[in-house]
């Protein structure tokens, strides 16, 4: 049985007995007497009452006449807003793309048309300057005609010619705002003429005297190889023959395109056919040859 209910018990006890009590007591005399006995008696049974009702572990939820999300709150994390630089560019439009090709000398206007992606207006001291690279005839400084509003675009025009020389060529140019900031860089990338593939070695020509040779034996005949390249580099190769001689690995730089000529030494023994080839390691990984020739040994 709960603790209140037993109290409750044990109180209607009491007043059935002080009842009786007070009946006797008063030989059945004025019943107002017995009316504030009751109250008294119902007044102690209310407090112990009340005192007896559990107490909600922390672990229990009280009913508070308001809703859980009255009594959480909830928090709730504020957007971070990044807001938008003073001067900032972005470019919508451009013509010539990177990489066309032009003859030397050839006259070409290359455009960028920008967008003031920033909050502040740009003023007519704005300008677009070349910063770095080929400036190909073009402008140093271009300053704006008239005032940019954010939102708003222009373009900017530059007039170029085409170097004399073959090559590939990059002008960069730059947005400067009026107090010196700087905002995009844009460029332009131009190939001139038709220039040299990557680095390579482009023929090997052999040289021999003859190509029938009459000699005592055993002996070392030579052969000799043109090694052509494209442009500067590093080439490495080696030599073999029919004989089953062959060079160890030797190398050659070159400080620009030409011709470079090497020799290797084939030993005949005996009299018959024989070849010499060549192998070119860095940068084709390439054989060349062979180179024929006869050897008849004479006493």
């Amino acid at each position: 049985m709960k603790k209140g209910k037993w109290l409750k018990s044990t109180a209607l006890g009491a007043i059935l007995v002080l009842l009786l009590a007070c009946r006797v007591s008063l030989g059945g005399g004025d019943s107002s007497d017995v009316q504030n006995a009751i109250q008294q008696t119902l007044q102690v049974i209310q407090t112990q009452t009340a005192a007896a009702q559990p107490v909600p572990s922390s672990g229990e939820s009280q009913s508070t006449g308001s809703t859980d999300s009255a009594a959480v709150a909830e928090v709730e994390e504020t957007p971070t807003v990044n807001p938008t630089p003073c001067n900032a560019s972005r470019m919508v439009d451009e013509t010539i793309p990177d990489g066309k090709h032009y003859d030397p000398g050839d006259s070409f206007t290359k455009t960028w048309t920008l967008r003031n992606n920033g909050s502040c207006e740009w003023n007519t001291d704005y300008r677009f300057v070349f910063e770095e690279g080929d400036r190909m005839g073009g402008d140093t400084s271009q300053y704006l005609d008239e005032k940019v509003e954010p939102g708003e675009e222009v373009t900017f025009s530059l007039d170029l010619t085409a170097p004399d020389e073959d090559g590939e060529y990059t002008g960069v140019w730059r947005l400067l705002a009026d107090d010196g900031e700087k905002l995009g860089k844009y460029w332009v990338s131009i190939v001139v003429g038709n220039p040299p593939g990557p680095f390579a070695v482009t023929s090997v020509t052999f040289y021999m005297p003859h190509t029938t040779i009459d000699t005592g034996c055993p002996n070392d005949i030579n052969v000799k190889a043109e090694i052509t390249s494209n442009a500067a580099g590093k080439v490495t190769y080696k030599w073999a023959d029919s004989a089953g001689g062959s060079s160890s690995t030797k190398s050659y730089t070159f400080n620009e395109a030409g011709k470079k000529i090497v020799e290797y030494n084939v030993t005949a023994g005996s009299s018959g056919d024989y070849w010499a080839k060549l192998y070119i390691d860095n940068p084709n990984h390439q054989w060349f040859g062979p180179m024929d020739f006869h050897v008849n040994c004479t006493p």
